[in-house]
């Protein structure tokens, strides 16, 4: 018997349905059910191989939003000193 194996999405969003990727970390396309952002829920062995580097993305996509974040902030206040 075949099941539905669930792959990892490490930027998936449980309560937000837009958040979900298009394909896991393993590379396969994701559908309704089949991917989470938990990892003791995946069952994809490739999706569990490459946990480590999901997670160095995942690390490095948030610096970036801080950084980004940052600016903005160092901007608003750079134009309410003017």
């Amino acid at each position: 018997m075949r099941y539905l194996k669930t792959h990892y999405d490490p930027f998936a969003n449980p309560s937000d349905e837009e958040s979900w990727s298009e394909t896991g970390i393993c590379g396969t396309y994701l559908n309704d059910g089949n991917s989470t952002n938990d990892k003791d829920l995946v069952s994809c062995k490739k999706c569990i191989k490459r946990f480590d580097k999901a997670d160095a993305e995942v690390l490095t996509a948030r610096l970036q939003e801080l950084k980004d974040m940052q600016g903005f902030v160092d901007f608003m206040n750079e134009t309410k000193n003017k």
